[in-house]
């Protein structure tokens, strides 16, 4: 058993962690992931709804008819830092003209670094870094000196920053960051409502900075659509923070004896989203913005989804309204099996009315999910445990890849992780659910990463969309690959989707 002096006790406490809770971790950290269990995946017509044009264009009325005179949010995860989006770059920013050579020498077969700069022309930043570079210089410079010029000024002003702060668009000279972009985003599938709300995480200490940044595009869009922008921010909680196991399995301190955290995953930021205020929320990775030629047709899959949720949203609450009117019990075990896959198997009356309230009376979310074209991650499927077998995200850490018919249905997944997420978190007496009472705590990860050069073991919470939502009511809605757009790393930027620029 751990224990902990006087002044890391402090340490915890001061971050809301307490001692048992910081033994709990340990634990974990020191233990095996669970392992979740895949009965086959999901696909369309078998737990992925396809949208016809019919339905599309439905479901987007009923979203602008529904809305009026509710709260619409996004919440959007933008606490991330940029310098992983970097960091290949960075063996290259040296001093010396001949040490850049070297470097360039060593890595001419990465192809990340090919690939960027045989892109350098094709950033969004390109000019503006141009500029900066030749006003640094009283003659001309050769190729060599301005690549290393190029990498040395993308490195020092976008990498050490959020990731939200990286220009990801170019529009004649104008250039928009991602946070930027999504503000206009937003525009397209908030038509119906003239109040549009934005929730950030951010990372501490950037709260003042965020703001700063977005206040010239809050006030365009004000302007130009005769609505209400509001945005506010979070952080994410330090008591969500993991501890660190060094490779003896000690804690790991810093010179003065205090324990070191790390951020425990973005499922920590379900406590975060549990504190929203809200009818329907949007959820989007920052990352993950198209240029604005292509908001329109995104944003019309986005209010088609919600309109999806709301619909859903109408019969659920219906139901559990009338739930004691004669036939309604049927009803609802019907509409269990039929649109989530619960069968009810008690015979007593009662008991079986109370499983069946229980099945309702969760949060609901619509997951937008894309054919899967080989990108790193996770995906839809359906898993057994004991609610039987239903439909789940599932990432890749989640599966017993040793396990040959595990890895078999994991590898025949034909659909992507949630690019959109739509979500209902109130209840039919319009109360909000708690929604730390529907996280599956047992599929935590523990995580092997270096810290300093070291290798190290942390814990990272049930992942935002798995098993951080793991007994909500769930529902996947095929949508088009144009939807996915991430920029994981800089060179995303080069796809053709962020090209297509006016």
């Amino acid at each position: 058993m751990f224990e902990f002096s006087k002044s890391q006790t402090n340490q915890l406490k001061a971050r809301g962690i307490s001692i048992s809770d910081a033994r709990s971790m340990i634990a974990n950290i020191n233990q095996r992931s669970t392992y979740c269990q895949i009965h086959r995946p999901a696909s369309l017509g078998d737990g992925i709804t396809e949208l016809t044009d019919y339905d599309l264009k439905h479901y987007v009325n009923f979203y602008d008819d529904s809305i009026v005179n509710r709260r619409v949010i996004r919440f959007i995860p933008a606490s991330g830092m940029a310098t992983r989006m970097f960091d290949f770059l960075f063996p290259l920013v040296v001093e010396d003209k001949q040490d850049f050579k070297t470097a360039l020498d060593a890595h001419q077969d990465n192809p990340k670094v090919k690939r960027f700069i045989g892109g350098v022309q094709h950033f969004p930043f390109y000019e503006i870094a141009k500029e900066h570079i030749e006003n640094e210089h009283s003659h001309p410079i050769d190729e060599t000196d301005f690549l290393k010029a190029f990498v040395a000024y993308v490195v020092k002003h976008y990498a050490n920053k959020p990731k939200a702060f990286v220009p990801f668009h170019k529009y004649n000279k104008t250039l928009k960051t991602a946070i930027e972009e999504q503000l206009n985003y937003a525009i397209q599938f908030s038509l119906a409502n003239d109040h549009l709300a934005h929730h950030f995480t951010v990372t501490p200490g950037y709260e003042n900075a965020f703001d700063q940044h977005i206040q010239k595009t809050r006030l365009e869009l004000e302007r130009a659509h005769d609505c209400k922008v509001d945005v506010d921010y979070s952080v994410q909680e330090a008591s969500t923070d993991s501890l660190v196991i060094d490779s003896e399995g000690r804690l790991l301190t810093d010179y003065k004896g205090q324990l070191v955290f790390r951020a425990a995953g973005h499922g920590s930021l379900i406590q975060n989203l549990n504190r929203i205020e809200a009818d329907i929320v949007f959820i989007n990775n920052i990352d993950n913005v198209a240029p604005q030629a292509q908001h329109e047709e995104s944003g019309m899959y986005k209010r088609a989804l919600a309109g999806f949720l709301l619909d859903m949203q109408q019969q659920i609450f219906r139901l559990l309204r009338s739930i004691n009117d004669d036939g309604v019990l049927d009803e609802a075990i019907h509409f269990l099996d039929q649109q989530f896959h619960f069968h009810i198997h008690e015979k007593d009356q009662e008991l079986k009315k109370q499983r069946v309230i229980g099945l309702l009376d969760r949060p609901l979310r619509v997951c937008g999910m894309v054919p899967n074209s080989g990108e790193p991650g996770g995906g839809p499927f359906w898993v057994k445990d004991h609610m039987g077998v239903h439909l789940q995200i599932v990432e890749k850490a989640q599966v017993n890849l040793s396990d040959s018919s595990q890895a078999a249905y994991f590898q025949d997944g034909t659909h992507f992780n949630p690019v959109e997420l739509v979500c209902s978190l109130m209840n039919h007496k319009g109360e909000k659910y708690d929604l730390t009472q529907y996280v599956d705590p047992s599929t935590f990860f523990a995580v092997s990463k270096t810290m300093n050069g070291k290798p190290v073991k942390a814990m990272e919470h049930p992942g935002l969309w798995n098993g951080a939502m793991a007994f909500w009511n769930t529902l996947f809605v095929s949508i088009p690959p144009s939807m996915f757009t991430p920029v994981k790393e800089v060179n995303d930027l080069l796809r053709k989707t962020h090209q297509n620029q006016n």
